[in-house]
């Protein structure tokens, strides 16, 4: 063989072997967290997490439901969806950022669900209060199904069946998401302090974390100046960013993942995070 031939089928391969390492998406596994439980702690309604994932993982408008309610039926909770377990699995999805990185992002949310006979929280497989068993970072659940939508519960079999893969989920970092709209029965000061306790329980297990402040097509501006002032606190340094998004109207919900993408990545550039009122103007 020759010099210049052995040269060139060394360059395939090497080019070969990069292509490999180049072509698999960085996998990153995000919880979404954020203050849940019965009405007396959230008020009516929720305070946008699953609609949050949902148009994350879904973002067609056609796959977009706001319908996650969280009371549930005895059958429903011990199905192969909830399974026992008062997080759901999203299931994962490819997104490219800006500068051309491609991501795949598999997603959970921490929630709590209530029986709809006693409209009290489902004792699942962890017992623990919500704010310290949702910053979890390991979780496992053995044949645990992607969840899709609220009217997929009780007939599984008809609706896509992906498994959360076996072996333990890593959670890489997360998504504490704050409602800055009023809600019947909830106060800011609730919360402020599920939220405030959430982050200083995240900033214990060293994992990375971006607050995402959802409704923002209906927000009330003091609730946006006090999620503000949340993060300019001494425990937390000014090193949480804020995302503000509506997954109502699907503005800035991808930047929110791939803004934590970044800081799991400890990307070397600057990552761009677009104030809502800027956002909107590109929707219309």
């Amino acid at each position: 063989m020759s010099y210049q031939r052995f040269k060139d089928n060394t360059i395939c391969r090497l080019e070969k072997q990069n292509v490999k390492k180049t072509d698999k998406p960085r996998c990153i596994n995000v919880a979404v967290v954020g203050l849940s439980g019965a009405e007396k702690e959230k008020g009516a309604v929720g305070i946008g997490k699953s609609c949050l994932c949902n148009r994350f993982m879904r973002s067609s408008s056609n796959d977009f439901e706001d319908d996650h309610n969280s009371l549930l039926s005895n059958s429903d909770f011990s199905g192969r969806v909830v399974n026992n377990d008062n997080f759901l699995y999203w299931g994962e999805v490819m997104k490219t950022s800006e500068e051309g990185t491609e991501y795949t992002f598999r997603v959970i949310e921490q929630t709590e669900f209530l029986d709809d006979s006693t409209f009290q929280p489902f004792n699942g497989v962890k017992m623990d209060p919500y704010i310290k068993r949702c910053v979890a970072t390991k979780i496992e659940s053995a044949e645990k199904l992607m969840y899709i939508c609220r009217s997929q519960l009780g007939i599984e079999e008809k609706f896509e069946q992906k498994v959360l893969p076996p072996g333990k989920f890593n959670v890489d970092g997360f998504l504490c998401v704050f409602d800055v709209s009023e809600v019947p029965g909830r106060s800011i000061e609730k919360q402020l302090e599920t939220v405030t306790t959430i982050l200083k329980n995240i900033k214990d297990t060293k994992k990375p974390v971006v607050l995402v402040t959802t409704k923002n097509d209906k927000l009330n501006e003091a609730y946006v100046q006090e999620v503000q002032k949340l993060v300019s606190r001494n425990e937390f340094k000014k090193a949480i960013p804020i995302v503000e998004t509506s997954a109502y109207l699907n503005v800035n919900v991808d930047a929110a993942f791939i803004a934590l993408a970044h800081i799991i990545d400890r990307f070397k550039g600057r990552t761009k995070i677009v104030p809502y009122l800027e956002s909107i103007k590109n929707y219309y």
